[in-house]
């Protein structure tokens, strides 16, 4: 007759390797998941900073497209730097469909969409885009103006017409390109070499690693270690019944 601490260890191992089998299969579901999550947000943002950049190209501008800068331990993505008269304009372009609803001081927005009842909170770019501008000031020491451009079709408040710009709208607000001033053109050329040095796409890859998942509560890596946790259990138990 088997001694109810074995039958106990016998239920204690089908339940630890039942464990590891389903976290494992919930981690790799997940995780597949997600990435297709990330790819099509990847590609919708990719497809409207290349909007902005034609625009921009074909309105004869000077720009800088996906820069990536080091700040202490954290990086920061800048869509686009454009090369003005007598200062830069630092670019953040959302692709958002739907109606914004927020001011320019409130920490998040709320995004309705179209023939949707759902609700998304998004963080205020312009607060984003902001620090990126003072970034830039710090490294160049000249003007920055931080601007907003919707490469979507959204609705905004009268109040942020200023600062959310329609691409339509753009090369009007940034005033005809010219040849910038000495100062303008350093700053610009000292960001370019930045922009080329060996090291920009790692710093780049390692921003979209942070901004995909950064500190928040990541369920696939939970999973990945309730499944390790899960098998290192099971074969501790089998060794003991084995040993018994």
């Amino acid at each position: 007759m088997i001694a109810d601490s074995t039958l106990s260890e016998y239920a204690i191992l089908a339940a630890s390797f039942t464990a590891y089998l389903g976290c494992g299969a919930g981690a790799l579901w997940l995780g597949r998941q997600r990435r297709a999550g990330d790819d099509r947000a990847t590609r919708h943002g990719n497809s409207g900073e290349q909007r902005v950049a034609r625009t921009l190209e074909r309105a004869g501008y000077t720009m800088l497209t996906d820069l990536t800068v080091q700040q202490g331990r954290g990086t920061h993505q800048i869509d686009h730097v454009v090369c003005g008269q007598d200062r830069l304009f630092v670019l953040e372009t959302k692709t958002w469909r739907g109606r914004i609803e927020g001011r320019a001081g409130d920490r998040e927005w709320t995004l309705r969409r179209p023939r949707s009842r759902e609700a998304i909170r998004a963080y205020n770019p312009l607060h984003q885009n902001q620090t990126h501008a003072q970034v830039i000031g710090g490294i160049c020491h000249v003007p920055v103006t931080p601007l907003v451009v919707s490469a979507g079709f959204l609705q905004v408040p009268p109040e942020l017409a200023d600062r959310v710009m329609p691409l339509a709208s753009l090369p009007a607000f940034l005033g005809p390109p010219g040849p910038p001033t000495g100062r303008i053109a350093r700053a610009f050329e000292e960001l370019a070499r930045r922009k080329a040095a060996w090291g920009q796409a790692a710093l780049s890859a390692q921003h979209r690693r942070w901004m995909a998942h950064g500190r928040r509560f990541d369920p696939v890596r939970a999973l990945w270690v309730g499944s390790v946790v899960s098998l290192a259990c099971a074969l501790l138990t089998a060794q003991r019944l084995l040993s018994g």
